[in-house]
């Protein structure tokens, strides 16, 4: 099985009765670099093309976090020294395409959210197909772009706006807080095991026929997948001028300051 055979950086792969278990593995809190989200449209593409595999399992292998967004040490690095073909690249087709690979998947995917979700980590729980929250200890979720002026890609936003209540969409992407887990205004089901949710629901998926699955999924998301890629170049150059603005830039200093 060519998941299986090939070395992966960030993550830690597996499969028991028909289940890939992607299990993101970047110390310390699962900052999306591009290897990572590199590592993650692999494995999912793995899952499709394999026809052995019925269903994908995405989780931390960190008790605290489930993904923590974007590495902005990389991101301040890349955006101080003005380097915009880096920034367009990386956001534009690494990003586009690394939080919505669960969604591009052909085979149904349930993600585990037992920690911090926070900024891109958030918008990747949301592209699954299915999603069971740990209940043992107290997390946080949010979407936090604007706090350092960074304005929010087209795909990401879609998938906020495609996956939430409007005006919950609304609030956490322009107030830009975290939230408990416990006080977010959504009906997830919750456990204390949340691993064994995903796996139930999983196995419940996988007994019915694949076909009429795969059909509805890429319908529900047609209006958000054909929207990677489209970006037009006006849009790319006004996005880059402000994360690449000395205001920005100083925003994301402080931040990781703190």
């Amino acid at each position: 099985m060519a998941v299986l055979q090939q070395r992966w950086k960030n993550l830690a792969v597996s499969v028991a009765d028909a289940i890939l278990t992607i299990s993101m593995n970047r110390p310390k809190v699962n900052a999306m670099s591009a290897e990572l989200l590199n590592d993650l449209e692999q494995a999912f593409d793995h899952a499709s093309k394999d026809v052995t595999i019925k269903g994908v399992h995405l989780r931390s292998n960190f008790s605290s976090t489930f993904c923590a967004g974007l590495d902005l040490a990389n991101m301040y690095d890349h955006c101080s020294k003005r380097q915009k073909p880096i920034i367009d690249k990386f956001l534009f087709e690494t990003v586009a395409r690394g939080v919505s690979a669960p969604f591009r998947c052909s085979k149904p995917v349930a993600c585990s959210l037992e920690g911090h979700a926070i900024a891109g980590g958030l918008i990747l729980a949301l592209a699954c197909d299915y999603i069971a929250v740990g209940t043992r200890k107290p997390f946080s979720v949010g979407v936090t772009e604007i706090t350092v002026g960074v304005p929010f890609p087209t795909i990401p936003l879609e998938i906020v706006r495609h996956q939430l209540e409007p005006q919950l969409a609304h609030r956490i992407i322009l107030d830009a807080n975290l939230i408990s887990i416990k006080d977010f205004p959504h009906s997830w089901d919750k456990s204390e095991t949340p691993d064994d949710l995903s796996r139930k629901w999983l196995k419940m998926i996988m007994q019915r026929p694949l076909q009429g699955f795969q059909i509805t999924k890429e319908k529900w998301w047609s209006n958000v997948t054909k929207l990677i890629g489209a970006e037009s170049k006006r849009e790319k150059e006004d996005f880059l001028e402000v994360i690449t603005s000395n205001e920005c830039v100083e925003a994301m200093k402080k931040m990781l300051k703190k």
